[in-house]
């Protein structure tokens, strides 16, 4: 909970989930032409990252609160040259140059950085693999985003401490009869005598004091 907001003030709690799945093209399917409207696999020894990020937010509408789900960017990076991508440097650097610039929104961006890490060890692990030299690969990136309103409540309140309570001194015991009234005082603490090493009986004040004393 963040301390600079006040109690019963709305936020909102984000959170991102990242799905990363690679394809390999077979070599019949690259080398023959494919139908019209359809997207052609790469060719070989080339790879295409296609990065989606989808929101999902809570709509109020009259059947109640709903979760929408909206697509927010789709970035594809077509026939990229697998030896240029086989360092996980290179695909930082692309992520860097050619994805973090297209997202508009701060929060998806961010979603983008924390998840670059785990993209670029996925990319460049299809552009070593050995299949890529036959019908090439296709990397999808699918980043999902997640915005909950959330309302902090104040906290309750915490119980006073309750002091400690000393035992009277002494207490009286009414009985009706003043000769029969109980007094329970509890026995004074007697001084002890301040005594000499060695002698067990106790000292006069003048002579305990010789010396120390103006007199």
């Amino acid at each position: 909970m963040d301390r600079r907001l006040r109690a019963g003030v709305p936020a909102v709690r984000l959170s991102s989930r990242l799905q990363v799945a690679t394809f390999f093209a077979e070599p019949s399917a690259a080398s023959r032409g494919s139908r019209p409207g359809s997207t052609r696999p790469p060719p070989a020894l080339t790879v295409d990252v296609r990065v989606v990020v989808r929101r999902h937010f809570p709509v109020v509408g009259p059947c109640g609160t709903r979760i929408v789900e909206k697509v927010a960017e789709d970035i594809a990076l077509r026939r990229r040259p697998s030896r240029k991508l086989r360092g996980t440097e290179r695909v930082e650097q692309a992520i860097a140059e050619e994805v973090l610039p297209r997202v508009a929104h701060p929060f998806d961006r961010g979603a983008v950085v924390a998840a670059t890490k785990e993209i670029c060890a996925r990319v460049a692990a299809a552009c070593a693999d050995p299949r890529i030299a036959h019908g090439g690969a296709h990397v999808l990136v699918l980043i999902d985003t997640f915005a909950c309103p959330v309302v902090f409540r104040p906290a309750p309140p915490r119980k006073p401490a309750q002091g400690v309570v000393s035992a009277p001194k002494s207490v009286i015991v009414k009985t009706g009869n003043p000769c029969m009234d109980l007094d329970s005082s509890l026995p004074a603490k007697k001084p002890e005598s301040v005594g000499v090493i060695g002698d067990q009986r106790p000292k006069p004040v003048d002579e305990m004091f010789k010396g120390w004393v103006p007199w």
